[in-house]
């Protein structure tokens, strides 16, 4: 599912900056796992620019915002006056697990993110996103995804590529 803003075609986002994703999980590191996979799908697609961790970081420090804690507009105004940000995505893990059936594991994993304006804190675009190992099963077992990593990695790549499709605007365009 994907929430398109009406003033999409309006916002080209070219510089972003993550905020840690909150974890909803009995997974210890959910949260964690998830926001370095979308980090890494989001610089793999070279579109945009984004924030490195450690920027981002010293502001979460600065402002005292902790993972899942709703920032407010001055931390907002830090990010685009400090780091020139366009816009920045927020996210929350809902279901991270590995199932054991048969003998085999299936990873399981659900979230949430957000792509905001940086500057109105609007949001431009949102995607919840849920799946299973299973669901890339091509013939028999050829494509069944068996660890949680890769399937975070398919699932973030297939959030932005809809984000593209839905008209969200990066550097190049």
């Amino acid at each position: 599912m994907v929430y398109r803003s009406p003033r999409v075609s309006q916002v080209k986002v070219c510089r972003i900056a993550l905020l840690p994703f909150s974890n909803e999980t009995r997974f210890p590191v959910g949260g964690l796992l998830l926001y370095r996979v979308f980090q890494a799908e989001l610089v793999t697609t070279r579109i945009y620019e984004v924030v490195s961790e450690g920027d981002v970081r010293k502001l979460l420090v600065q402002y005292r915002i902790l993972p899942g804690d709703v920032p407010g507009k001055e931390f907002y105004e830090a990010l685009v006056k400090s780091l020139g940000v366009d816009a920045v995505i927020e996210g929350r893990v809902i279901q991270m697990e590995e199932v054991h059936e048969q003998g085999e594991v299936e990873p399981r994993l659900a979230f949430w993110v957000e792509l905001r304006d940086a500057k109105t804190r609007e949001v431009i675009m949102a995607a919840y996103n849920s799946g299973k190992g299973g669901d890339y099963r091509k013939v028999m077992h050829f494509g069944v995804v068996s660890s949680l990593t890769e399937l975070a990695r398919k699932m973030c790549h297939e959030v932005l590529e809809k984000w593209r499709k839905e008209g969200l605007r990066g550097c190049g365009d």
